[in-house]
């Protein structure tokens, strides 16, 4: 739990959380390979790749001669629901000095009211020529900004439920916009937070975040109360799973992708031949031709690690009648007769097995017929990279709140998973 509760303090934007993941990797001895080079590796070693500030894959290589004969992958994403600021997002409102914001991902608005903001992601500025900008990455690391709710006596049916303007209701409040006040002071700001002029800063691409820390909850501590528990619970998973789980013969990849809550059509998003290219490249270093990728994808497998809407003590019929998830029960396997997930019979029988060898508890879920769950990057991978797959994820409540909960336990159940997914 050590590693969970500092990845999701240090994940508050997806390149802060490829940073924690980068730093998390190279103390346990991976090398960073270029993406400008030729790739380079060995037989039992351990190799990352960062094309881009915001997505991250890692691997290591058996001693075995031909590793491509087994190759074993699992993904996660490291977005999700949030704040992003606009290009002008400085503007003063009674009194009050203000951002203006756009609504990254499918967020539930009404929990984000009274909660404090901090500030993350990447600024870009000018670098020695206009190719080669310099990124500072960033990190308030305390509260800049909230947006407060409106006091029931001037909305009486906020408890009967009302339609949240995104546009009017949802602008932050940074404090008070005296007589100074201008629409630069925020550049100005973020200027003195890096050391550099104003006139430096290019442009920037920046999310506020729930500033709640990490809490555990319940009489016996059994919860995990937190903002990002969707899906740095996975990238956490994934990371000491790939460390513990090596094996003596084949390749264990993951890869942490980016943009899933939009759609993942991007260059940093699943959605895309990023990963193609990158296992073809991995395959040449290790002697292997073109070919041997495609022959080698008839044996490899993949799991797609993703939070699963746990059954709600609350709102029992919003669950299917026999198949549904339960907090504390272990990892779900996400299953769809119409292909909205990856998993298939086959993958779904080598979990079973694996659960049954290494005890650890495995239940499965299903959507009800008239409520659609989310989309998962699982088909994604599969369409680019045809091989078996399965999507699988913690039980959580509140998806997609600024607070999400989920039980210590099924934690603990996914990272056994997936150490054994690596170890076989």
């Amino acid at each position: 739990m050590d590693t969970l509760r500092k990845c999701l303090l240090a994940g508050t934007s997806p390149v802060q959380l490829v940073r924690f993941a980068t730093d998390f990797l190279k103390e346990a001895g991976f090398e960073e390979l270029a993406m400008d080079s030729d790739f380079v590796t060995e037989p039992g070693g351990r190799y990352m790749i960062k094309p881009f500030p915001d997505v991250l894959f890692a691997f290591s290589r058996g001693l075995a001669r031909d590793p491509m004969s087994s190759l074993r992958m699992a993904f996660a994403h490291v977005d999700q629901p949030c704040f992003k600021l606009k290009g002008k997002p400085s503007f003063k409102n009674m009194g009050c000095a203000q951002l203006n914001v756009e609504v990254y991902g499918g967020m539930m608005d009404h929990t984000w009211f009274d909660r404090p903001l901090g500030l993350s992601g990447m600024i870009v500025r000018k670098g020695e020529d206009a190719f080669h900008p310099i990124i500072s990455y960033y990190d308030s690391e305390r509260p800049l900004a909230v947006i407060p709710g409106l006091a029931i006596h001037m909305n009486r049916n906020a408890n009967d439920g009302w339609k949240i303007d995104r546009q009017k209701e949802l602008m932050p409040l940074t404090g008070l916009a005296g007589g100074g006040w201008s629409e630069e002071d925020f550049l100005h700001f973020l200027a003195g937070e890096i050391g550099v002029a104003a006139s430096e800063i290019l442009t920037y691409d920046l999310n506020l975040y729930n500033f709640d820390p990490p809490q555990f909850c319940g009489l016996e501590n059994e919860l995990l109360v937190s903002p990002r528990l969707d899906n740095l619970v996975s990238v956490s998973a994934l990371l000491e799973s790939l460390v513990e789980g090596e094996r003596t013969k084949g390749i264990n990849l993951i890869g942490l992708f980016n943009h899933e809550e939009v759609g993942s059509m991007t260059r940093s998003g699943a959605d895309s031949e990023l990963l193609t290219g990158l296992v073809r490249r991995i395959a040449l270093s290790t002697g292997a031709g073109p070919d041997r990728v495609l022959e080698s994808l008839t044996r490899a497998c993949y799991l797609s690690v993703d939070g699963a809407h746990a059954a709600h003590p609350n709102y029992p019929d919003k669950a299917d009648t026999t198949t549904r998830a339960i907090l504390g029960r272990g990892t779900a396997v996400k299953v769809n007769g119409s292909q909205k997930y990856a998993s298939d019979a086959w993958m779904h029988a080598v979990l079973k097995e694996l659960a049954e060898k290494y005890d650890f508890p495995l239940q499965e879920i299903n959507d009800r017929n008239n409520i659609l769950g989310g989309r998962t990057l699982g088909p994604m991978v599969g369409s680019h990279m045809p091989m078996a797959g399965c999507d699988i994820g913690v039980p959580m409540l509140a998806m997609h709140s600024a607070r999400e909960t989920m039980a210590v336990d099924d934690y603990n159940s996914l990272c056994q998973l997936l150490t054994a997914f690596f170890l076989e």
